[in-house]
């Protein structure tokens, strides 16, 4: 049993963390960049609640370091590992000292799927089941739009194994050319090949660094004029992580553990 620090620090470190989320969650579906400004007040303000911790319950030192150390460290790991973008990297960073365990306010509503499970940890998991919910709705937006242009999305793709088919329909979606040019968290998911002195498309299934992506973009210009567009090119949208965190944080606040709870569900526990 973690002993209890003020309600009111647990809900200053909540609302802080929640606030500062929703904005960069919001700067990041319109532009897909975070300023650092964010980062640069949140952290200290996370920084001075985590010494608060310290302060207020002694006992829970360890409990602290390694909660909020492990996620410091996990977060750093899957930045490195090209895993999440920095931004999210440097916001579970910041949640790792904002809120290292659940509130303890929170204590009827979370039950950690094991004895000691530090809290931004459940979140960033849930965060990653969260975002599959996104390929769901790739595959809707596609099947809805092949059903309404009633011809096949892979005219030109006839090459293209099914596996490699059913992969581009979960993670991305066909639009205009001119919406891949002007919109930045748009990356070419098709490139062209010269195949027996003919142009064919091929999938291109991994989203680009912004450099590489303007050059793909460049590269696909020249059969653009050609023609061979007209159908649409295929895309894939970059994703906002945040977004993901900050439902996930909602959501763990209230259920607990995604993962277990729909396990418990599933069994009917």
């Amino acid at each position: 049993m973690i002993p209890s620090v003020p309600s009111s620090l647990d809900l200053a470190a909540l609302l802080v963390t929640v606030g500062v989320f929703i904005a960069a969650s919001l700067s990041d579906l319109k532009t897909r960049e975070i300023s650092n400004k964010f980062w640069l007040v949140y952290g200290p303000i996370a920084g001075l609640i985590f010494a608060l911790r310290l302060v207020y319950a002694p006992d829970s030192i360890p409990i602290f370091l390694v909660s909020g150390g492990a996620s410091i460290v996990v977060s750093f790991l899957l930045f490195q590992f090209g895993v999440m973008g920095g931004a999210d990297s440097k916001a579970m960073m910041c949640l790792a000292l904002a809120l290292p365990v659940a509130p303890s306010f929170l204590n009827p509503f979370w039950q950690p799927p094991f004895v000691f499970y530090p809290f931004p940890i459940a979140i960033l998991v849930n965060s990653f089941l969260l975002s599959i919910g996104s390929a769901v709705f790739l595959l809707g937006k596609n099947l809805v739009q092949r059903a309404s242009a009633g011809r096949g999305l892979f005219q030109g793709f006839e090459r293209e194994s099914i596996l490699r088919k059913v992969l581009v329909m979960l993670t991305s979606y066909k639009t205009s050319f001119s919406s891949l040019e002007s919109k930045v968290y748009l990356y070419p998911a098709e490139e062209v090949a010269v195949v027996d002195s003919k142009p064919v498309r091929q999938f291109h299934l991994v989203a680009s660094a912004a450099e590489e992506r303007d050059k793909m973009v460049s590269g696909l210009e020249g059969y653009k004029n050609q023609g061979m567009f007209s159908d649409g090119v295929w895309v894939t949208p970059g994703l906002p992580h945040l977004v993901f965190l900050t439902a996930s944080l909602l959501v763990t606040v209230v259920i607990g553990d995604l993962m277990m709870w729909l396990f418990f569900r599933a069994v009917g526990y």
